[in-house]
């Protein structure tokens, strides 16, 4: 009698410690990949902000840039007004002391007027008022101002000559006296005088270089023989 024996088949048997292995080689791919899908979030994400940033940035530079244009407008517009109102001050005072120069010209002419026409002034007879001495333009020119007038409650007119000299001393030490002819450029020893109420006379002297005047003398000699001439010294003192 032929036994017959029972074969089984094979079995593959892996060792424990391989299949432990493999597990964790899969779950480190699996960790490594979704670590890298993770970090290329991560890059896409600084770019968006950055360029959210940069627009942000440059929305604020421009609206700066229209606040400080319209900053350098007012600005523009404050000095402006600035300079308006110190040119409109620097007016309105030329203004007023023109108009102060003007009333207190009205003033002395005023006076001067009342003096000419009172009733009750004693002396009557021939007056020199008024007497300006102003430095010219030139060295060593002056102008002369002064006006003859004659109080008279009904006088005739007044006639005659104006004669002007200067005295003072030469670089010498010495006193020297200038009539008019010597001072002016028309070589005129005297001015003509001729009028009722009053007569402004106005004039330019020319002194010599290193002469150092000391006075002014005015005289004014009628030729009607009813006025008395007048003298009048006046000490140099020009005013501007």
């Amino acid at each position: 009698m032929i036994s017959l024996k029972r074969y089984q088949v094979p079995r593959i048997v892996v060792p424990g410690g391989r299949g432990r292995w493999l597990r964790l080689f899969f779950v480190l791919l699996l960790v490594l990949a979704a670590a890298w899908l993770g970090f290329q979030q991560g890059q896409a994400w600084p770019k968006g902000i950055q360029a959210i940033d940069r627009a942000g940035l440059n929305d604020s530079l421009n609206e700066l840039k229209v606040e400080r244009g319209e900053l350098r407008r007012k600005l523009a517009m404050a000095e402006q007004v600035a300079k308006v109102d110190r040119e409109a001050m620097h007016a309105v005072r030329e203004q007023i002391k023109q108009f102060q120069d003007e009333r207190l010209k009205m003033e002395e002419e005023l006076v001067f007027l009342r003096g000419i026409v009172s009733t009750d002034t004693k002396k009557e007879g021939l007056r020199i008022q008024n007497y300006k001495l102003e430095p010219g333009l030139e060295s060593g020119q002056f102008l002369v101002k002064f006006s003859v007038s004659q109080v008279l409650k009904s006088g005739p007119v007044a006639k005659g000559r104006i004669h002007i000299r200067v005295e003072g001393l030469q670089p010498d030490g010495k006193a020297k006296t200038f009539g008019l002819e010597e001072l002016t450029e028309d070589k005129t020893p005297s001015i003509k005088m001729r009028f009722r109420y009053f007569q402004n006379v106005e004039g330019k002297l020319k002194l010599p270089d290193d002469f150092k005047p000391a006075s002014l003398t005015i005289e004014v000699k009628p030729s009607n023989k009813k006025l008395a001439p007048v003298t009048e010294t006046y000490e140099w003192s020009p005013r501007a």
